[in-house]
């Protein structure tokens, strides 16, 4: 009796733990990163297809220095600032 109780607690935890194992990969795809967003910075301007698949953003925002934009804070997005004389860009970062 005492061993089955034991395996049934195990067989719990480890369902327990798989569940949220992949809740919390679920959770990060789409996620922009941010050193992956800095390391554009300096590089020419890039297309949002490009820029989404090596920041791992859903979202891209291309704008050029000075402009407004919102400041609501989206995790899945990217934003990249780029010089429109020199085409190179001058800042990105995630939000």
């Amino acid at each position: 009796m005492i061993h089955a109780c034991r395996l049934a607690g195990l067989a719990v935890a480890v369902l327990l733990f798989a569940a949220g194992h992949s809740d919390s990969q679920a959770a990060s795809v789409g996620v922009c990163n941010p050193a992956a967003a800095e390391a554009l910075t300096g590089k020419n301007r890039i297309s949002d297809r490009s820029a989404k698949r090596l920041t791992g953003a859903t979202i891209v925002r291309q704008i050029r220095p000075g402009q407004g934009v919102t400041m609501d804070y989206r995790r899945e997005r990217v934003t990249i600032e780029t010089d429109p004389r020199t085409r190179k860009i001058v800042r990105a970062f995630c939000g």
